[in-house]
């Protein structure tokens, strides 16, 4: 597992993995390394944080959450993508213990009905990221060990992200600007946040589904704080 205090998430893939003797992994042949910083390892850590502790695999507020987040890691779907497939490809490339995706997608990733038909575009610096979750689950299959990447790392992206929020709120915090959201008021209701993301830009949906995961976060922390 990576320590917490690691500044940074590198990812690595090339396939040469071995198990020792002593039932460690040894990696060799250092071909392809990617280093995840800024706004996506964020983004990153909250898909992991919902993911691992959401209620249940067809929860609507967990769906709607995972959702927005895949949006907000720049994921791009077919306009005429249900709005659970948004969760159903999150699910299916960071847990591999999901029983039942939501929209009934398959697990299988070459099945005609794979939540991954639903993708327009993968964002290019989470592509290895992608391809290791793969190359592991397939591993995990073989062997029929339940693998989630989401319970591995939820714990300690829940830590890094509650460091952050400290030194954010020392700092002044990031304050979400009104006039960012109100344009979206009227759309707010009903859950229909997600459909509307989806046809804006790519920049500027990438920001809009920022600022609603926070608001959504900011909303959930002051109804525990009211308990």
């Amino acid at each position: 597992s990576l320590p917490p205090s690691l500044p940074s998430i590198f990812i690595y893939i090339q396939g040469n993995i071995f198990v020792l003797e002593d039932g460690q992994i040894g990696l060799i042949d250092f071909g392809q390394v990617k280093q995840i910083s800024g706004r996506s390892r964020e983004t990153l850590a909250k898909v992991m944080v919902a993911l691992d502790e959401r209620v249940g695999d067809d929860r609507p507020e967990d769906l709607e959450s995972i959702g927005n987040l895949a949006l907000e890691l720049g994921c791009e779907f077919n306009e005429d993508a249900p709005a659970e497939a948004y969760a159903a490809v999150a699910m299916w490339l960071f847990d591999n213990t999901v029983e039942n995706l939501p929209g009934g997608y398959d697990k299988g990733e070459l099945s005609p009905n794979s939540p991954v038909k639903e993708l327009k575009s993968f964002p290019q610096d989470l592509v290895l990221v992608g391809r290791s979750s793969i190359l592991i689950k397939g591993l995990s299959n073989r062997l029929n060990i339940p693998w989630s990447l989401a319970k591995e790392w939820g714990p300690i992206a829940k830590t890094v992200l509650n460091r952050n929020a400290e030194a954010d709120e020392k700092d002044g915090g990031n304050r979400i600007r009104f006039r960012d959201v109100v344009s979206m008021a009227k759309q707010w209701s009903g859950g229909k946040i997600s459909g509307l993301v989806t046809r804006l830009p790519s920049p500027v949906r990438k920001r809009v589904a920022g600022v609603v995961v926070r608001v959504q976060e900011r909303r959930a922390k002051r109804a525990a704080e009211t308990k």
